[in-house]
């Protein structure tokens, strides 16, 4: 098993949730890619349905693996993100 990167994980949820204007705050973690995804494609949608996106795409390409190569990630909208911006 190779190790997933950040460009493979960036590369892949842009291309498969088809995001709008993606920012990605994602880093190494040992073996695992961990962070934030924020984007406006996620407006409107509940936490938990954001979660089955992100982890439904994560399980297609990576199957059983998905969970080694993958750790926490949070996705956002742009107003979420930027919520303590005065």
């Amino acid at each position: 098993m190779s190790q997933v990167t950040v460009s493979d994980i960036e590369t892949l949820l842009t291309d498969k949730l088809k995001l709008h204007d993606p920012v990605f705050k994602l880093e190494p973690a040992g073996a695992k890619v961990n962070g934030s995804i924020i984007s406006s494609t996620f407006r409107g949608l509940a936490d938990s349905e954001r979660q089955r996106r992100i982890w439904d795409v994560l399980d297609k390409e990576y199957g059983a693996e998905s969970v080694s190569r993958v750790g926490s990630l949070l996705a956002f909208t742009l107003e979420e993100w930027n919520i303590d911006d005065d």
